[in-house]
């Protein structure tokens, strides 16, 4: 596979993003989209990785050298999804709203860790006694 170069570049005014791709020893192709066109491409190029890693195992996520990508302070929901269990959503900052469905099971272990970590046992005190 020949070696790809890509630019990105977000326009003066935020509303736009140009977008150059080019082999090398080619000129880049360039074009420019729209934020509702961006997050069609976005959500288009996510649905060609997961059908080339289909056949892949998942990574570990505890595993060192997994980067992933975090969100902070972001808006959330959860909702049920019978007989599934729940969804979880969130507006990721780098690929917009995204989410996922829990079963049960993960959702009890969550539960469970969340009352083991944070309400079984204390906060520690700045104070000294």
């Amino acid at each position: 596979m020949p070696e790809v170069r890509m630019s990105i570049q977000v326009n003066q005014d935020k509303r736009a993003v140009t977008i150059g791709i080019a082999t090398l020893g080619q000129s880049p192709q360039q074009f420019t989209l729209g934020l509702d066109e961006l997050d069609r491409l976005i959500s288009e190029l996510g649905d060609a990785r997961s059908q080339m890693v289909a056949w892949q195992p998942q990574p570990d996520l505890q595993g060192e050298g997994v980067i992933i990508s975090t969100a902070a302070n972001t808006k959330w929901c959860i909702q049920a999804s019978p007989p599934a269990g729940a969804l979880f959503a969130f507006h990721h900052p780098k690929f917009g709203p995204v989410g996922l469905t829990l079963p049960r099971d993960q959702i009890a272990n969550i539960i469970s860790f969340l009352t083991d970590r944070f309400i079984v046992q204390p906060t520690p005190s700045a104070k000294k006694h």
